[in-house]
C-alpha cells in the first residue's frame, strides 16, 4: 500500500487531536501547527528530560594510526542537529510527499556539497556516527517500499535511476561519502510481486550496504488496531523479511502515517503467536532535524524526519530545503564530527547537555 497525500493529511490531522503521539508535535500534519518556536529562528522542541537507554557502540578510534584533528579548528559539536530525512516516491508528477528524481539528486548533491556524509538510521541509534571530521551526518529514509525507490536492472547492477542509484552515484563523486539509506518497506517490496523477485532486490540492497526497517505488513494506521493486531502488523513484515533476506535485521521502525498505536509500549517492543520484536528507534512524520544521539533528551522512540518533497517547488515550509537553508545559515546548529569515533566532542559551554552514559567518553574543547 503506498500513501495517497489525502489520506495521510486527513490522518495525521485525526492523530493531532485524537490520539496521544509519542511526542509532542512530532505527528502535525505538514500543513498543520507547525512544530518549532517560529519561522525565523526555528529551535528543537523543548528538554523533557525522557529518554530510552540504547547500548552505546564499543568505542574505537576512527583512524588509529592518525590523531584527530584540533575540534577547535573543525569547529566540532556532537550535540547538534542531525537531519533525519524522509522520502516517499520519486515520480515526474509529485504530491506534496513525492519528489522529481531530478529534485531529489539536487538535493543529494546539495547535503553532500555542504558537508553531509549519510549514515543509516541503526547507527544513528546506537551514536556510532562515523562521518570524517568536520562533516555533519545525515540520516536517509525511505518509506513504503515504491518502485522508484530501489530497483535492478535485468543483468543484476544497481538502475542508476531509482534513488538508491542516484545516491550512489552522487555519493562516489565526494570523497568520504558512503551512499547509507534505510528503506522501509510493506508488503510488496519496490512493488515487485514475485517471491524470487523480492529476494533478489532485498538480497542486493544489503549487499549493497544499505537497510530495511520494519513499515508494517500493510501499512496499517495502527491507532485503529487492537494491541495484538498492531503486534500481528510488526510480526508479519519482519517474518516476510526474514523468508527474503534472512540476514536483515529490522531493528528500526517509522511509523505508517506518523500515528503511534493506542499503547504506545507496542511500538518499542512487543510479539505475536511466538515472535517477538523490538526496534532501537522509533521515526515519525516530517518536522525538525534530530537531536544528536549524544543529548540527554534525544529520544529514539519519537525522531522527527524533515520531509522531502518537490511539492510547490520544494519550497514549502519546514521541509527539506527549508531546513537546509535554515541549518546554512546557523552552521553552530549542525552536528559536526571532531572524526574521534568512540568519544564525543563538544564545545565546554555545551557538556551540560551530555546524556549520562556518554561521560566517560566525553571530550571538550
Amino acid at each position: 500500500m503506498y500513501d495517497h497525500p489525502l489520506t495521510r493529511r486527513a490522518l495525521l490531522l485525526s492523530a493531532a487531536t485524537g490520539v496521544a503521539g509519542l511526542a509532542a508535535g512530532c505527528t502535525s500534519s505538514p500543513t498543520g501547527p507547525p512544530p518549532v518556536a517560529s519561522t525565523t529562528s526555528p529551535t528543537l522542541p523543548p528538554r523533557t528530560g525522557t529518554t530510552t537507554p540504547i547500548p552505546a557502540a564499543t568505542p574505537r578510534s576512527s583512524s588509529p594510526t592518525r590523531k584527530p584533528p584540533d575540534p577547535s579548528k573543525v569547529k566540532a559539536n556532537e550535540l547538534g542537529m542531525v537531519p533525519v530525512m524522509m522520502y516517499h516516491r520519486l515520480t515526474s508528477k509529485p504530491g506534496e510527499y513525492d519528489m522529481t528524481p531530478a529534485t531529489f539528486r539536487a538535493q543529494v548533491r546539495r547535503l553532500l556539497h555542504s558537508g553531509y556524509r549519510p549514515i543509516n538510521a541503526r547507527d544513528l541509534a546506537r551514536g556510532r556516527v562515523d562521518v570524517p571530521a568536520g562533516m555533519t551526518p545525515v540520516v536517509v529514509t525511505f518509506d513504503d517500499g515504491s518502485p522508484g525507490q530501489f530497483a535492478l536492472r535485468a543483468d543484476g547492477r544497481l538502475d542508476p535511476d531509482c534513488a538508491a542509484g542516484i545516491l550512489t552515484a552522487e555519493c562516489a563523486k565526494v570523497p568520504g561519502a558512503q551512499p547509507r539509506a534505510t528503506f522501509y518497506i510493506n508488503r510488496a517490496p519496490f512493488g515487485l510481486r514475485s517471491e524470487r523477485q523480492q529476494r533478489r532486490s532485498l538480497r542486493a540492497l544489503l549487499e549493497l550496504g544499505f537497510q530495511l526497517g520494519n513499515h508494517t505488513l500493510d501499512h496499517a494506521n495502527l491507532a485503529t488496531l487492537p494491541d495484538a493486531g498492531v503486534a500481528e502488523e510488526f510480526v508479519k513484515l519482519q517474518r516476510l523479511v526474514a523468508r527474503l533476506a534472512p540476514s536483515a535485521d529490522l531493528n528500526t521502525m517509522a511509523l505508517p502515517f506518523g500515528v503511534a498505536p493506542r499503547r504506545s509500549r507496542l511500538a518499542r517492543t512487543g510479539s505475536w503467536r511466538g515472535t517477538s520484536y523490538a526496534f532501537a528507534i522509533t521515526l515519525l512524520v516530517g518536522a525538525n532535524p534530530s537531536r544528536s544521539p549524544f543529548d540527554a533528551d534525544f529520544n529514539p522512540h519519537a525522531v522527527p524526519r524533515i520531509r522531502g518533497t518537490s511539492w510547490h517547488g520544494g519550497r514549502t515550509p519546514l521541509t527539506g530545503t527549508y531546513w537546509l537553508n535554515h541549518l546554512d545559515a546557523h552552521p553552530h546548529e549542525r552536528y559536526v564530527s571532531a572524526g574521534n569515533l568512540g568519544h564525543v566532542t563538544v564545545p565546554k559551554a555545551l557538556r551540560t547537555h551530555l546524556a549520562a552514559r556518554y561521560k566517560t567518553r566525553l571530550v571538550t574543547y
